[in-house]
């Protein structure tokens, strides 16, 4: 179960509001959630951190669920807050996982604290767009979001509030149903009311719009360092049914990425992968451990 939502203060006084999975005195990874997400989605990873004896560690970004927003951020400011948050939690090194826009910022803190980083695992992960060539391989949903956020934010904040703070729990879940495929929509049912089962995207907006629109700038902005420079070892994973990622993003990632390994998992979509298959991706952390 999730330990209570917990807070460090950063430098500038800025928070960062953090959960906990698994095992308490396990081996730490830390797990960066997805976009229009938070610490939340992690929560389906537990019962597999229990078994594997791991301590799983799940910020939210910043302006997002319990943390401070931070003006103008961009990815390579990850590394400093992640670092701040291990230091606090007594972590010399640990894993780092990261789901879909939370790919990234394991490749972030990959090239920029390496030597605090065990290994890493990008599931169903967002692609740089100079290596993509273009947007085009995006949901509609998401080139729409992303189109707003960086021309048109206040238009960007209305059409959150509409479509994820004001619909009930219920109708947000069968509105995220129908843009899905089979497998994710079983996974979604599976996580119990709709309550439980949306929580992670209505958490993104307890502060408001800003932390989510920056995120989703952040997400279409370049990363700022090459993927040929991180140097940890990267396990890619993808569903084979995934219908939010093209399918061609994993590949993109295995070749440009200096030490790789990729996995497709047949009859797995982009929700589905992480939750069904949490002990095969969290398990190369305690190896890399030990």
């Amino acid at each position: 179960m999730e330990r209570d939502g917990q807070l460090i203060t950063l430098p500038g006084d800025r928070r960062l509001g953090f959960a906990e999975y698994g095992d308490a005195d396990g081996i730490p990874v830390m797990s960066f959630h997805g976009g229009l997400s938070s610490r939340l989605d992690a929560a389906p990873m537990d019962e597999a951190c229990v078994r594997l004896g791991i301590r799983l560690v799940a910020p939210d970004r910043p302006g997002i669920g319990l943390s401070d927003f931070q003006l103008g951020r961009t990815l390579l400011d990850w590394p400093i807050d992640v670092t701040a948050l291990a230091d606090a939690l007594g972590f010399d090194r640990f894993g780092a996982v990261g789901w879909s826009a939370g790919g990234p910022y394991v490749a972030a803190c990959g090239y920029a604290i390496p030597e605090r980083i065990t290994a890493g695992a990008m599931v169903a992960s967002a692609v740089p767009f100079e290596v993509a060539g273009n947007r085009r391989g995006l949901n509609l949903a998401d080139r729409l979001l992303l189109a707003m956020s960086e021309r048109t934010p206040w238009a960007a904040s209305r059409a959150l509030r509409l479509a994820i703070g004001r619909p009930s729990a219920s109708t947000l879940e069968r509105s995220i149903a129908r843009s899905l495929g089979p497998a994710d929509r079983e996974a979604l049912r599976r996580a119990g009311p709709p309550e439980a089962a949306v929580a992670f995207m209505k958490e993104s907006l307890r502060s408001g719009t800003l932390g989510v629109i920056r995120d989703y700038r952040v997400f279409g902005d370049p990363w700022g360092f090459r993927l040929e420079d991180v140097r940890i070892p990267i396990h890619i994973w993808q569903g084979g049914e995934d219908t939010v990622n093209p399918p061609g993003d994993p590949v993109l990632l295995a070749e440009h990425l200096a030490d790789a390994q990729l996995s497709i998992v047949p009859g797995e979509g982009h929700v589905s992968l992480m939750r069904n298959h949490a002990e095969e991706i969290l398990g190369p952390f305690v190896a890399a451990r030990d």
